[in-house]
């Protein structure tokens, strides 16, 4: 057997007090995403069938369609339509994923939930659940990876959708033991999930007596141009960080240059041109210092322009 079944019945109303949601768990919350789809069955009515699957006379489970059952119950349907597949409780989860990939509505995540679900709950080899779902074991341990190395601080806010699902993956990068202070700092600095990568990445490229002066200050690191860990070998956090913003100013010099010299300044308003004028005058003041410094610092390794 390779894969679920995925041939329901006709399409047919079922009570909306009928249709359980134990499987609810292994899906992650959208509150956008549900916002949405309450607008939209508040305004156009149920467009597309649930999937359930009956696991006793007139008890049925859900499948596929969480968002709209719950937006069903908020506007007071009585009844969904809803297609049943006739498949077994521990087949159910497969067809979860089945269902959701043909859309692609279902992320790395919550694949890593099911196939965690299946092996922890249900007491599937990794094998078995391969075979179940039709994938391969590489694909399987890898999912079921994702999951475990993740805190359950971490696991609990990716399903409640207090973080994003794609974060994960970055959180899961780490140590188990480093991911509950980094939630704090994602937390109280509203971080993006560019900035977190970032982050991470200086984390893992740092000792550890220097993390707690990155997650001090991680929007500053996150707003570095990021350099090739190579070139930060041997150096410490306080030569890091300069090295890097070096980098950053020598790559805005470049990108500005370029821009300039493709820019006639003429093209402008009078009052336009007089103010980038202006500007670039006081910019030259600014880098005609930073070139003293630069040169100081810079010894005998400096060259002449």
């Amino acid at each position: 057997m390779t894969g679920v079944n995925l041939t329901a019945q006709e399409a047919m109303s079922i009570p909306v007090s009928k249709i359980g949601e134990r499987f609810s768990s292994l899906r992650i919350a959208d509150p956008a995403a549900e916002r949405a789809v309450l607008r939209s069955v508040q305004k156009y009515g149920q467009l597309t069938p649930v999937v359930i699957c009956r696991i006793a006379p007139g008890e049925h489970e859900l499948l596929d369609g969480f968002k709209r059952l719950r937006a069903a119950r908020q506007l007071g349907y009585e009844e969904l339509i809803a297609r049943t597949l006739e498949v077994s409780l521990r087949a159910c989860k497969a067809a979860m994923l089945q269902l959701n990939r043909i859309g692609r509505a279902i992320s790395g995540m919550e694949e890593a939930l099911v196939v965690h679900s299946l092996c922890h709950e249900d007491g599937l080899s990794q094998v078995e659940i391969a075979v179940l779902l039709g994938l391969h074991k590489s694909w399987v341990c890898r999912r079921l990876s994702l999951i475990e190395r993740l805190s359950d601080e971490a696991q609990q806010s990716i399903r409640l959708g207090l973080l994003p699902a794609s974060l994960g993956a970055e959180l899961a990068r780490l140590q188990r033991c480093n991911q509950d202070r980094l939630l704090e700092v994602i937390r109280k600095h509203h971080l993006t999930w560019r900035e977190t990568r970032k982050v991470i990445t200086a984390l893992q490229n740092s000792p550890r007596w220097e993390h707690e002066g990155i997650l001090w200050n991680p929007r500053g690191v996150a707003a570095e141009v990021m350099v090739d860990p190579q070139d930060q070998k041997g150096l410490s956090f306080n030569a890091r960080q300069i090295q890097q913003r070096l980098v950053a100013l020598e790559h805005m010099c470049l990108a500005v240059a370029g821009e300039v010299s493709c820019t006639d300044l003429g093209q402008f308003e009078t009052d336009e041109e007089r103010r980038l004028r202006a500007h670039c005058a006081g910019v030259l003041s600014s880098l005609a210092a930073a070139e003293k410094e630069l040169r100081k610092a810079a010894g005998g390794m400096a060259t002449s322009a």
